[in-house]
């Protein structure tokens, strides 16, 4: 978790940092890198506190595979095998002595956090140039669309509307 803290302050550190450095293309990198560190280190981190305010434990942090891989899309898919991602390993009985509408809310946080928190770097950028500003209003869409169409295919959107209530799941549903 110090890491995804750490993570998220320096990206905004390197928002506020950036656009005084009046030295191109140097402080351009500083935003790229403020805008990777506000999207990759806030998803999880917003898991861990959304998770533990509402009563969600977790085991522990561990480095894997994306689900991406799961959508068998050609470049992507491929280049997301070899790309360690993030994780956080739910403890999965703590989900079950807490509504589903909250174990929805733990699993909604992380994209929640990862589509939004990078358009903060969209202000620096334009102070930089002109140029970045579009390209990082242009990579922040493209985020977001991939992001919202991933997560509801694989994703944390995919798990929070798989939650069931316990009346739900305590149906059996059988297919002929």
């Amino acid at each position: 978790m110090s890491l995804c803290v750490f993570g998220v302050l320096t990206g905004l550190a390197l928002l506020i940092v950036a656009p005084r450095i009046r030295l191109f293309p140097f402080n351009a990198l500083l935003v790229l890198v403020a805008w990777f560190c506000l999207w990759f280190f806030s998803h999880d981190l917003a898991h861990h506190v959304v998770g533990r305010i509402l009563g969600v434990t977790f085991r522990h942090y561990f480095l894997g595979r994306s689900a991406i891989i799961k959508l068998g899309l050609p470049i992507i898919s491929e280049l997301m095998k070899i790309v360690p991602v993030l994780g956080l390993k739910i403890d999965k009985p703590s989900l079950n002595s807490i509504s589903p509408s909250r174990v929805r809310a733990m699993y909604a946080s992380g994209v929640v956090s990862s589509t939004f928190l990078p358009w903060l770097a969209i202000s620096a950028a334009y102070r930089v140039s002109l140029l970045l500003g579009v390209f990082i209003t242009l990579l922040t869409l493209a985020n977001d669309v991939f992001t919202l169409y991933f997560s509801l295919q694989v994703g944390d959107l995919h798990h929070a509307r798989m939650v069931r209530s316990k009346a739900e799941s305590s149906v059996s549903i059988h297919c002929a």
